[in-house]
């Protein structure tokens, strides 16, 4: 593993957000797709412009962990880029190798949204569980201090001692 990866990974742990790493790199994935098809005659370069745009406006929406705005950006990005095909400013093939890192990047972030989902679950029953505990703890002071109470009665029997004071009989 790289300096700079550790320190990447570090610092995402570090403010909880787990999946960073991994929608950053596909993030970079999908610049650097885009940066390196710009060079071709028939990439259109507002094409291209307006499309790299939809990259940062998607990838500062994940960063900041706004799953919603992530989404509708790669939407709005997918609604361009095929327009921009079917106005002849992007091949196929380019399309389709844009079409597939904007897949990977929604599968990240899908991704994101249940560990999201699944932290916050976890988080209220970690509470729901320190709430039963809590309710168990209050019931069992007030249980001892119910026995505490009855302690000092004087001579009570138990169960056991108030059966029929009638000794054992011969069945006749």
């Amino acid at each position: 593993m790289s300096p700079g990866h550790r320190s990447i990974t570090v610092i995402v742990r570090q403010r909880g957000f787990i999946m960073r790493p991994r929608i950053l790199a596909a993030a970079v994935a999908f610049t650097a797709t885009l940066s390196l098809t710009s060079c071709a005659p028939a990439y259109d370069e507002a094409a291209k412009d307006n499309l790299r745009e939809h990259v940062v406006a998607v990838a500062e929406a994940s960063e900041a962990g706004d799953w919603q705005a992530a989404l509708s950006g790669l939407d709005a990005m997918a609604a361009e880029l095929a327009d921009a095909r079917a106005a002849g400013n992007v091949s196929d093939e380019r399309f389709d190798t844009i079409a597939l890192a904007m897949e990977l990047v929604r599968k990240d972030i899908d991704a994101a949204i249940a560990a999201a989902a699944d932290a916050a679950e976890q988080q209220r029953l970690l509470e729901e569980q320190a709430r039963l505990q809590e309710q168990i703890a209050q019931l069992q002071e007030q249980q001892n201090q119910g026995n505490d109470d009855n302690k000092g009665g004087g001579d009570e029997k138990g169960e056991g001692d108030k059966k029929g004071e009638k000794g054992e009989g011969k069945d006749d």
